[in-house]
């Protein structure tokens, strides 16, 4: 498992500008499971792994898995789709945007405001909540997860976003004056034809919200390489993405930076032909933090694959040693970002005892790949450890105070697995 650069690793065409063969592979993370594919112990015989290289385009510097796999792989997940936004990190974060969506499209009473992806429904119940007098609809691939939102009051259209989808919401909400995606394009394999039925379903001076993780200059900064995983099919920039939007006619007029799911990027955007808001100068500082992160640079992608092998080593060094002095060390989180962590620096079962996860759709089941059960808080108190793996590393500021209070009593200290493999204290209450 090496990062492998300068070769070229595909003839397709990129998905972001269109140009074609100019898709160059900087990292190969191995042979690895989708980062979703959660099941239970006894379904295993119909798990399947695919290589998970990573290249850019030389055009428009959009990072993207170098050959995705099959899409009927990625649907049968996300109809099994067990996440569900957890914990008050996200929740603070999502009331956050909504607050912000209000204030900057400053709808009029009725208005609709569309989600795709739209998940349990936690931001738009957070936009209703900041805008009682605007509608609400959300569109969500997940039969259970659908149900769960509808259960919290949020009309939820189900099915994968596609033109019946844009149709269904037309043909029952009308017209939509905003329409957000967060954690989306990013997971879709034709990003311009998405974008193409979500302008079918904007009014003409609408708005587009596109949040996603994978913010690639932050990526770098931390060595996220689990932020790569089958279904997050691209990592965006602003220069990327803003080459995407041009060719489905959009203009960001407003774009920033977040900290959420390890750094994320926000823009809002309208039509080229019909959007009257001004540029606001958050776009140009955007663009400038890109330069200067050397975006451009092929050095750039050469110098991350480098340091991703060189954290790999040290993670592997530091765990496997402390498995050596005999010590239980159990993970923290069953992100889809853990099924990269753990595949590709080779933690499986026989290495951690068992995950401990908040969400209880995936308690009973097993991690992609490595096959670690997951199980929930008070299993510390059954077979207590010496050592926590935080593989949600991105929430340790929320996850450290629960384990200074969990069960068991014999905890040593958190592993703390990036930008820099550490171990911390966890003190007891």
């Amino acid at each position: 498992m090496t990062a492998r650069t300068g070769e070229s690793a595909s003839v397709r065409s990129c998905p972001g500008c269109g140009t074609a063969g100019g898709i160059r592979r900087f990292l190969s993370l191995g042979s690895i499971p989708p980062g979703n594919a959660f099941v239970r112990a006894a379904d295993l015989g119909d798990e399947r792994s695919f290589p998970l290289d990573m290249g850019v385009c030389g055009t428009c510097q959009l990072v993207q898995v170098v050959e995705p796999v099959p899409p009927e792989t990625l649907e049968k997940v996300y109809r099994n789709y067990s996440y569900v936004p957890t914990g008050s990190t996200l929740a603070q974060h999502y009331r956050g945007l909504a607050e912000e969506m209000v204030q900057v499209i400053r709808p009029s009473d009725g208005a609709l405001f569309a989600d795709i992806g739209s998940n349990d429904g936690l931001l738009l119940r957070s936009v209703h909540a900041a805008a009682p007098a605007v509608r609400i609809a959300g569109i969500e691939p997940s039969p259970k997860i659908s149900e769960i939102a509808r259960g919290h009051g949020v009309p939820t259209i189900t099915r994968f976003f596609d033109a019946a989808a844009a149709d269904e919401l037309l043909a029952t909400f009308g017209p939509a004056t905003a329409v957000s995606a967060t954690q989306v394009l990013q997971h879709i394999r034709d990003p311009l034809a998405f974008l193409g039925q979500v302008d079918r379903m904007l009014a003409p001076e609408g708005v587009l919200v596109l949040e996603g993780r994978a913010y690639f200059p932050a990526v770098v900064e931390k060595v996220s390489f689990d932020t790569f995983y089958h279904e997050l099919l691209f990592c965006f920039t602003l220069q990327s993405l803003e080459r995407l939007l041009g060719r489905a006619g959009f203009a960001v007029f407003h774009a920033e930076r977040t900290e959420a799911y390890g750094g994320s990027l926000r823009v809002f955007a309208q039509r080229k032909t019909t959007g009257r808001r001004g540029v606001h100068p958050s776009v140009a500082t955007a663009r400038a933090f890109e330069s200067a992160a050397r975006v451009g640079n092929p050095e750039t992608y050469t110098g991350f694959g480098r340091r991703v092998e060189e954290v790999r080593a040290r993670l592997r060094e530091m765990v496997l040693g402390l498995r050596a002095q005999k010590r239980v060390i159990v993970g923290y989180g069953a992100p889809s970002t853990g099924t990269t962590l753990l595949s590709y620096c080779g933690l499986g079962d026989g290495t951690l005892d068992y995950i401990v996860d908040d969400n209880p759709l995936k308690q009973g089941l097993v991690t992609p790949g490595t096959h670690i059960p997951i199980t929930d808080l008070a299993s510390m108190g059954r077979n207590p450890p010496d050592y926590v793996l935080l593989i949600a590393w991105r929430l340790k500021d929320e996850i450290l105070p629960k384990l200074s209070s969990a069960p068991g009593g014999r905890l040593r200290g958190a592993i703390v697995p990036l930008p820099t493999p550490e171990i911390v204290p966890v003190g007891r209450s």
